[in-house]
This record gives structure tokens, C-alpha cells and sequence, in this order.
């Protein structure tokens, strides 16, 4: 008869196998933790980590809106009207008035629309407003895509 050698798995205590257990918990988590990251400083006070993707990914936003010529805002309409002389006209007149803002005349049939301004916030239109209606009083503020200076 042939004899079969048995081969016995080591016996740890409670204490080794808590031991060990900690030492692999450590070890997973400074491989864990060792992600690229920057910081960013804000101040004295704060500081931000975060990782080099996400930085990449924040400049290349900031620069996309940089090249953006059109943005969702606000304008004033002063008139709606089937007559193209009767909107230059007051264009003119408005330019002399509000030299300040860029007036526009949109053709939407069969329709002449003359709008000013760009304002990329509700408020800053209605600052305005407040000064144009005395010369148009049914002026009033459209949402529409604005010009970015």
C-alpha cells in the first residue's frame, strides 16, 4: 500500500489573523488613497483637492465658454410692426437716445421686431426698461440668444 502524505494548512491565532487582516487594510488603502490629485489653493484658509482630470476638465470648459459668441439672455422689444421704415425710424431714434445699447431689427414674416440690448441677466434689462418706457410704453423684456462682448 502506498502512503498518502497530508499536508496541513498553518494554524494562526485570533491575534495573528487580526494582525495580518490590519496590515492588508492598511496597504489597501495607501493604494487607494495615492490617486493623481492637485490642490488648489483658494486661500490661506482652503484648499481644494481634487484630481489632474478634473483641473484639465474645468479648463477646458472655462475655455469653451471663453470662445462662445452667443449665450441665452435678454433683450428689450420696443416695437412689432408690419412697417419696415417705421422700425429703422425708431431704431434711429432709440440710438440717439440709448447710445450705449446695440439695437436689433429681426424679420420674422411678415413681421419687423426691433430689439436692444444684451443682457445676460433679467435684472440689468429691467433697469433698463424702466428708462425706455417712458419713450415706448409698451416695451418689454424677451428672452433671446445675446451677443457675448
Amino acid at each position: 500500500m502506498k502512503r498518502v502524505s497530508s499536508f496541513r494548512f498553518p494554524v494562526f491565532s485570533l491575534a495573528a489573523k487580526g494582525c495580518l487582516l490590519s496590515i492588508v487594510y492598511c496597504l489597501l488603502s495607501i493604494v487607494c488613497y495615492s490617486q493623481d490629485s492637485t490642490t488648489v489653493s483658494v486661500n490661506k484658509n482652503f484648499s481644494v483637492k481634487q484630481e489632474a482630470k478634473t483641473s484639465e476638465l474645468l479648463y477646458k470648459y472655462k475655455e469653451y465658454n471663453r470662445r462662445k459668441e452667443f449665450a441665452d439672455g435678454y433683450r428689450i422689444q420696443i416695437m412689432y410692426t408690419d412697417i419696415r421704415d417705421e422700425v429703422y425710424k425708431s431704431k434711429g431714434a432709440m440710438y440717439k437716445e440709448f447710445a450705449e445699447l446695440t439695437s436689433y431689427v429681426e424679420y420674422e414674416q411678415p413681421y419687423y421686431k426691433l430689439r436692444m440690448g444684451d443682457f445676460t441677466s433679467r435684472l440689468e434689462a429691467t433697469y433698463f426698461l424702466q428708462r425706455i418706457v417712458t419713450l415706448y410704453p409698451g416695451a418689454f423684456i424677451v428672452r433671446d440668444k445675446i451677443k457675448l462682448k
